[in-house]
């Protein structure tokens, strides 16, 4: 998926002539808590003004020109939605501005409705279960299990890869199932010695699996 399929088409950017009061105002109707600057005129991208820099400047009612971020941090629409994972991640971002070689403006992207993206890029939303593995670094290989997924008559929907961390120096892999009962699969892997925890579908998972790929897009790698 590319991020211009990951567009918000609800969130209206600040023009080049809004004060810091018309930027949170703004905010306030779209519940953001950072809003895009554009030259109305040209459509070429300005920058990027937060809550905070315009409650900083509210009473001075300083123009948006004058407050916005000095870093801009956008993607262009045919970068990998996953790179724009990356790149909220790396600098706590909330929206993502999309422009083209020219910065022209094209969209954002807001954080929550990548959330959604990502959910139906994994198939976490699909029917079916959720299993994880933890691998040593040195025995990190997905030939194998997978495998023995598939002998057992499962079929892997989607997948994901956190790397090792300090404080949980294993891969992690999670992995979403077409089965509602992942049982069989998780003794056959728990045989060849797999660490595996499991979690079954019924109708109260949605909401566990959008937790899920929510906190995966703070480790996502692949």
């Amino acid at each position: 998926m590319q991020v211009q399929e990951a567009i918000s088409r609800n969130i209206k950017p600040l023009r080049a002539i809004d004060t810091a009061p018309e930027a949170l105002a703004a905010m306030a109707v779209c519940g953001l808590a950072a809003l895009p600057v554009v030259d109305q005129t040209t459509n070429r991208f300005i920058g990027v003004v937060t809550r905070a820099s315009a409650e900083q400047h509210q009473l001075t009612g300083n123009s948006v020109l004058t407050i916005r971020e000095q870093q801009v941090i956008a993607a262009t629409p045919d970068q990998n939605v996953l790179d724009a994972v990356r790149l909220m991640e790396k600098h706590g971002l909330t929206i993502l501005p999309v422009i083209d070689d020219d910065k022209s403006y094209i969209g954002v992207v807001d954080r929550a409705e990548l959330n959604e993206h990502i959910i139906k890029l994994m198939n976490f939303a699909e029917f079916g279960s959720l299993i994880t593995i933890h691998f040593g670094e040195r025995d990190f290989t997905l030939s194998k299990p997978v495998r023995i997924i598939e002998e057992e008559g499962g079929l892997i929907l989607g997948l994901s890869v956190e790397t090792p961390r300090a404080r949980h120096p294993f891969y992690v892999v999670s992995i979403k199932l077409n089965v509602s009962d992942p049982e069989r699969i998780v003794a056959s892997l728990k045989r060849h010695d797999y660490i595996v925890d499991q979690q079954s579908a019924d109708d109260q998972q949605d909401q566990r699996y959008e937790q899920r790929a929510d906190e995966l897009l703070h480790y996502l790698n692949i």
